[in-house]
């Protein structure tokens, strides 16, 4: 049945093969009708359907309209030839269904005509596949799979040209132009379809508008700008965004061919946004390029800056400085920067001054800013739309050059209404704000510079003498000088402005003539100095005004040498008088008065005339004639050093001091005191009126010298001794200054007394204030070497109301005066001495440490002198210097004394071992050493037979009492290899301190003789350092006393002094063969029977066999004995068990 189908379907597809296939003549028709034939067919098609069954298999013939491919479009019907009428395909399907077949024939198309391997009728199949494939999918076929036999064509070509195809129509939708025809008539509908690329390329070039800004700075940058592609001008329908790199150019768009319209969405760093629509033709396969250029964002407002004076405020210079031509560098960095990391070098800089500009108003301001007007040199201006700016960066500003009369320390720029101070360098970054770019700070600013201040300094001087020193009592101190502006501008000083010809300043001279200002008072400009006051004692003649300049800072205009200084007349007088005599008034011709300034010392003398008339002045006796000759009327006088002038008085301005001077014509009167007057007025004379002497009265004088601690006639001699001379005057007169002039003299030779080579005198200076009065005079002196002299005072008085010429007035000198005189006795000191233990006993027992303290009263001794207390110990029997190792025992007390008498003690420790019944007696002498080189002894006591001075020293006796036990304290012990005998010494009479050493031995009582054992002594040492006088120790015995049963045996000891190792010194010994105490006997040992002999002992076996049984924990082979064991038993068993298996089996 099957093979009847099978073979009935066969016959009839051969059949419809062969009807299909037969040649058909092509006949066309007119109009819109076209011959469509089937013309021969290309290989089999296998309508797969989405169920994944074969609807049918069936052979395709390649479709043609009027020789041109067409495609089935209705794989359920059967296809004739004939003629078919045309009609758009968009009449029967839309654009998107016409799109997808035309763009999967494209694809195939484009695919086959790369793959050579694939035939002409490979390539038709495919086409005619997907037209199917396409179409079933639009209109519900179900066979979306159809393909052409794996026969025909491999399935890996088909899955890949299939697959390429959906991608293709996907990804190219809108890039073809797609359209078609179908053709339908009898039978099958046949199509054909075409597409038409209709796309190109757009692009942007993005470029900058003012690349001068732009080039190489990185605060511009075209990367990231976005623009947006449309199809419409309104710029609603947008078809890409393009985005630019940093060298503005964008990707390329893909668009249909024609006018698209193109607008930036977002501008890139640096730049403005460009709101421009730009329409772009492209065309179908080219690139098409948009190029636009953006403007760089700059700031048009530029920094002005306005230079002002620092300390006023304001735009006006102080004094002759000016604020025009003030130097500013700006330095532009294309970055943003700050103070910390600007790079070394700018990216542009230019160098402005200020320029004077006159406002609206006439206020002049002095201005710098980024313009050519400005400009003294640099890089050219960045420059947009005609106007300078200022890219987008970093700016700094800093003044370079201050304007003349300016310092450039210390300015500062500060913004309008800040109070912020900007030092230095000023930095601002100029940074985007939405669509501008601005500065970061104000764009107007005020420079302020401190002005360049000095001082000035003027000398006066004196016209006379050209010297900074003031002649007689007149002063260069407090002149007056007024410091006045010649400016026009105003000046500051002293936070006070001052207009030109006002006085800004008075200073006044200090002691030295110089007044000064401080180095900072002026400011830049030109000043006048006048004296407005001149000094004391000082006319105004000879000062005159003088012109400076302030030009430096910190300078003081230094006007003190000769050229600059000012110069006064000091103002000059003259004094006159006539001297007469008392009672009969005489007129006194010939007498000098002394004209002394109180200033300066200077003096000259003038002389009265035969009338006794004196005048100083030139109309009395020309200053040039004998000037300061001093010798008659006729001789000038001239105060001061420059040279005498007629024209002026001879006195300087000063206060003088008027002296008579004694002379013949005087004698016998007593002399007006000195007196003063007052020069004060120029060429004024100063009349002195008439000058009366009184006849004079004879001084007295009265003395009486005594000691000035006692007021006693007789002083002990001492290195301090103090003569007060108690003396009265009559005859004084009051007001009148003296001296009393004294000295001592040796009474016996009638000489003066000399200490150290010079005379003992003293002085004492007095004003009398009565013509009677007591006053006294002390002489101070080392009268130690004086004794037994009488000593008298001499006196002289002088007048010294004219210090460098005193008077004698008066004298006392009276070797033989009682009243005048003091006798210096000598001094005797007493030694009283006692010798003792430091316990105050005359007897000290002998020892290695003995002291002796020699207690010394001094009577007589001078308060306040150094002493020393040499002593050293006498042996009395042989009155001879004690020695210890060749050395005298001795000491000494140094000490001041503060009283004259005195009690000390001094102290002897010696080593008086060897000294036991020897008497020692203390000698002593006692020195002076106020001069420690030259030591003076004043006082001894050496007397061998004073009992106050003896100690003796007695013997030193040491007891020895022992006693002798066993170890146990028994006087009986039995022989034995190891006896051991204690004997227990007490010691009584030791030295502290002192070391000993106990040496005993061994003794046969009844032979008293040593015990030997084995030829040797038995005895013992025990050494020890005493640290009492009585002390108890042991010392042992211990021997082989096995043979000396029976026998008693005595111990005895010997006691050394170990202080000198080398040479022990026995001090006492203990040696009694009779002493019971030293005592022990030694007991025979009983006889004990003899122990029987132990019974002999097998020897054991020099070698032990041992057996091989096993020990406990060994490891032998009983084990593997019980596990082969084990092992047999589980083989029978299995051996059984298997045969049982097998008969049953």
């Amino acid at each position: 049945m099957n093979k009847l189908v099978k073979r009935l379907l066969t016959g009839t597809l051969a059949f419809a093969t062969i009807l299909t296939a037969l040649p058909v003549t092509a006949v066309h028709a007119s109009g819109n009708q076209y011959w469509t034939e089937s013309a021969e067919r290309v290989g089999y098609i296998e309508q797969i359907m989405n169920d994944g069954s074969i609807k049918s298999t069936f052979h395709e013939g390649h479709m043609k309209v009027e020789g041109e491919t067409a495609y089935c479009v209705d794989i359920n019907t059967n296809f004739k030839n004939g003629y078919k009428t045309r009609s758009d395909a968009s009449t029967r399907m839309s654009s998107d269904q016409i799109a997808d077949v035309a763009l999967s024939l494209e694809y195939v198309k484009q695919y086959t005509a790369t793959h050579t391997g694939l035939n002409n009728n490979q390539k038709y199949l495919l086409e005619q596949c997907v037209v199917w494939q396409r179409l079933s999918e639009q209109l519900g076929w179900q066979c979306d799979n159809v393909r052409a036999s794996y026969n025909e064509i491999s399935q890996a070509v088909q899955n890949e040209v299939y697959a390429g195809a959906k991608a293709f129509v996907k990804a190219n939708k809108g890039r073809y132009e797609c359209g078609g025809y179908i053709y339908t008539g009898e039978g099958q509908d046949i199509g054909q379809f075409w597409a038409k690329l209709n796309v190109g390329n757009a692009k942007v070039k993005k470029t900058s508008s003012n690349p001068t800004v732009t080039d190489d700075n990185a605060n511009y940058s075209f990367e990231g700008a976005t623009f947006g592609v449309y199809s419409d001008k309104s710029c609603n329908s947008q078809l890409a965004t393009l985005t630019a790199d940093g060298n503005g150019d964008t990707k390329e768009v893909e668009v249909k061919a024609g006018t698209i319209y193109i607008k930036e969405l977002s501008a890139p760093k640096g730049y403005k946004l460009d709101s421009t629509v730009h329409a772009l033709n492209v065309e179908v396969g080219k690139t098409a390029t948009l190029t636009v250029a953006d403007t760089p964002k700059v700031t048009e407002t530029l920094i002005d800056l306005f230079k002002i004076d620092m300390e006023t405020g304001k735009s006006t210079p102080q004094g002759t400085a000016s604020l025009e031509g003030a130097e500013f560098t700006w330095s532009y960095y294309d970055g943003h920067y700050n103070a910390d990391n600007l790079p070394a070098k700018a990216t542009r800089t230019w160098t402005t001054k200020t320029v004077a500009e006159k406002d609206s108003d006439g206020t002049i301001h002095y201005v710098s800013r980024l313009a050519d007007s400005y400009k003294v040199s640099g890089d050219s201006f960045y420059t947009q739309d005609g106007k300078n700016v200022l890219p987008l960066g970093t700016l700094t500003v800093t003044e370079t050059k201050a304007p003349n009369g300016y310092l450039l320390d210390g300015a500062y720029m500060q913004a309008g209404g800040s109070s912020e101070q900007i030092k230095g360098t000023y930095l601002t970054q100029i940074s985007e704000d939405g669509e501008l770019a601005v500065l970061s700070g104000s764009n107007q600013y005020s420079v302020s510079d401190k002005v360049i201040r000095g001082g000035i300094k003027i000398q006066k001087r004196d016209l006379e003498t050209k010297d900074t020193k003031a002649q007689g009592s007149a002063t260069l101190q407090y002149t007056e000088f007024n410091i006045i502006s010649l400016n026009d501008n105003p000046v500051l000083v002293e936070g006070k402005l001052y207009n030109k010809n006002e006085t800004v300043k008075i200073i006044q001279t200090g002691i030295d003539g110089i007044a000064s200002t401080s180095a900072d008072l002026l400011p830049y400009g030109n000043y006048r100095l006048e004296e407005s006051k001149s000094p004391e004692g000082y006319l105004t003649d000879g000062a005159k005004a003088i012109d400076f300049s302030i030009t430096e800072d910190g300078k003081i205009v230094d006007l003190t040498d000769k050229s600059h200084s000012v110069y006064n007349q000091i103002k000059r007088g003259d004094i006159e008088g006539v001297k007469i005599g008392a009672g009969t008034h005489k007129r006194l011709a010939g007498v000098p008065f002394r004209i002394i300034s109180k200033t300066t010392g200077e003096s000259h003398i003038v002389v009265t005339d035969k009338n006794g008339q004196f005048s100083t002045a030139s109309s009395w006796a020309s200053h040039k004639v004998n000037t300061n000759a001093g010798k008659s009327s006729e001789d000038g006088v001239w105060f001061g050093t420059s040279e005498p002038d007629d024209s002026k008085g001879a006195l300087l301005y000063d206060t003088y001091v008027i002296e008579e001077l004694k002379c013949d014509s005087n004698a016998g009167f007593k002399l007006i005191p000195a007196f003063e007057v007052v020069v004060s007025r120029n060429k004024v004379t100063v009349d002195l009126g008439t000058l009366t002497d009184e006849y004079e009265k004879e001084i007295t004088i009265h003395t009486t010298a005594t000691d000035k601690k006692t007021g006693e006639k007789m002083i002990v001699a001492g290195k301090d001794i103090k003569i007060v001379d108690k003396v009265t005057l009559d005859g004084l007169e009051a007001g009148t200054k003296y001296k009393l002039s004294g000295w001592q003299m040796l009474k016996e030779e009638n000489a003066e007394l000399l200490i150290d080579g010079k005379r003992v005198d003293s002085n004492y200076t007095f004003t009398a204030d009565s013509e009677k009065m007591t006053v006294e005079i002390t002489y101070s002196f080392d009268g130690s070497a004086l004794g037994g002299q009488n000593l008298v005072t001499f006196e002289e008085l002088y007048d010294i109301s004219n210090p460098k010429e005193p008077v004698k007035v008066a004298e006392h000198k009276d070797i033989n005066d009682d009243g005048q005189t003091v006798l210096i006795t000598e001094r005797i000191i007493k030694i009283h001495t006692t010798a003792t233990d430091k316990n105050g006993k005359k007897e000290i027992e002998a020892g290695k440490d003995v002291t002796i303290v020699d207690k010394v009263t001094l009577d007589g001794l001078e308060v306040g002198t150094k002493y020393k207390l040499s002593g050293w110990q006498m042996l009395k029997e042989e009155n001879a210097e004690l020695l210890i190792d060749g050395k005298r025992v001795d000491s000494n007390y140094t000490f001041t004394a503060d009283s004259e008498k005195m009690t000390v003690e001094i102290t002897y420790s010696f080593d008086g071992s060897a000294l036991g019944g020897q008497n020692l007696v203390t000698f002593e002498e006692l020195y002076d050493i106020s001069n420690p080189k030259e030591p003076v002894k004043v006082a001894e006591h050496k007397d061998i037979n004073d009992d106050g001075q003896t100690v003796l020293i007695t013997e030193r006796i040491i007891k020895i009492h022992t006693t002798a036990t066993d170890k146990n304290g028994k006087k009986e012990i039995e022989a034995g290899k190891d006896v051991t005998i204690v004997d227990k010494v007490t010691l009584d009479g030791l030295e502290v301190g002192t070391k000993y050493k106990l040496s005993g031995w061994q003794m046969l009582k009844e032979e008293n003789a040593e015990l030997l054992i084995d030829g040797k002594k038995v005895s013992n040492d025990y050494e020890f350092t005493a640290d009492n006088e009585k002390m108890t120790v042991e010392i042992a015995f211990t021997f082989d006393g096995s043979s000396l049963g029976g026998k008693s045996l005595v111990t005895f000891e010997e006691l050394y002094d170990m202080t000198n190792p080398d040479e022990p010194k026995k001090v006492t010994e203990h040696k009694d063969i009779t002493d019971d105490g030293q005592t022990v006997t030694i007991k025979e040992v009983p006889e004990v029977p003899d122990t029987p002999k132990d019974t002999d002992t097998p020897d054991t076996p020099s070698t032990v066999k041992t057996s091989d049984s096993p020990k406990t924990g060994d490891n032998t082979n009983i084990y593997a004995y019980l596990a082969m064991l084990g092992l047999s038993c589980v083989g029978l068993g299995g051996m059984l068990y298997f045969k049982r298996r097998r008969k049953k089996s």
